[in-house]
């Protein structure tokens, strides 16, 4: 007895006496069956889960900060490369759509000639403008045909509206028109042009002045004698080919209003004028006679 109190009288061995029980007593409690946690365990799992949660709630909201930071950049990639390729599209629309309009006068421009190749009176030779000179007092249009092509001074230019000038000069490879909005009763190179209405036979009129101010067209000398005769507002007024100067049917413009002359035995009719004189991209210079190509089988150029 006296040697067990000698021995539990050693602080130590009595500690590890005492840890040695309790560690067998946790592992009974531990590798038993039970129903429910013990309340260290619960304090444990409920610290540790505290802890996780203040811990991952600022963890996430940094790594979702990050996380969009990151898709925003790939999004701004994005919007930079989609920004390149519209770009890309409408410079690629504007070029369709200026195809597209250059094949459509040209295709305008072929129907215009095919529709007077019956006529053996005159024939149109293509033509390209090349400059414009705005000019107030003297407009005056460049184009790439000359006297190579039968192009003459004082030879009609027309759009495939109507009647635009008058071949003021040329050389081998480009010629000068003169327009009609030039027209002028005091300039010694200004024409005058013998008109008619059409579908009303007989009439007949003087196109030599362009008024300024009103933008129209002076068509004088017309006889009012004839009521059947008379040209009225709505007409529609062509070269009449008298003179020989210019070939019959080019269409000058419509007449918008008449009023008789100084002493009435005359009407003057103003027409305003069929031809769009803006934007100008191709021309057809009126050529009197057969086409000479036409004749040998090779078509109006």
């Amino acid at each position: 007895m006296f040697k067990l109190f000698r021995v539990l009288g050693n602080r130590k061995l009595f500690i590890l006496l005492i840890v040695l029980v309790l560690f067998i007593a946790l592992m009974g409690v531990t590798l038993g069956d039970r129903v429910g946690l013990t309340w260290p365990e619960k304090f444990v799992k409920d610290t540790v889960g505290f802890t996780q949660r203040i811990v991952n709630k600022p963890a996430a909201a940094v790594s979702g900060f990050f996380g969009d930071i990151s898709e925003l950049n790939g999004v701004y990639k994005e919007n930079d490369r989609l920004r390149v390729e519209v770009a890309q599209l409408k410079r690629d629309l504007i070029n369709y759509n200026q195809l597209k309009a250059d094949v459509q006068g040209l295709q305008d421009g072929l129907n215009f000639t095919k529709n007077q190749v019956d006529k053996a009176s005159k024939h149109y030779r293509f033509a390209q403008v090349i400059s414009v000179n705005e000019d107030v007092n003297n407009p005056t249009v460049n184009i790439d045909v000359g006297s190579r092509d039968g192009v003459e001074v004082g030879m009609a230019v027309t759009s495939i509206d109507g009647m635009v000038g008058i071949i003021s000069t040329t050389t081998d490879y480009t010629s000068t028109i003169q327009l009609i909005t030039s027209l002028s009763l005091t300039s010694p190179d200004s024409y005058a042009i013998s008109a008619t209405a059409t579908g009303k036979p007989g009439t007949f009129g003087i196109v030599e002045s362009y008024d300024v101010k009103e933008k129209r067209l002076l068509m004088t000398g017309i006889k009012n004698d004839d009521p059947k005769k008379m040209i009225k507002v709505g007409d529609t007024i062509v070269t009449s080919g008298s003179g020989g100067v210019f070939p019959a049917g080019i269409v000058l413009g419509k007449v918008m209003d008449t009023k008789p002359s100084d002493f009435g035995l005359t009407t003057t009719a103003k027409i305003r004028p069929t031809a769009n004189f803006v934007e100008w991209k191709e021309l057809f210079v009126v050529i009197p006679g057969q086409d000479p190509n036409a004749a040998a089988g090779e078509g109006t150029p």
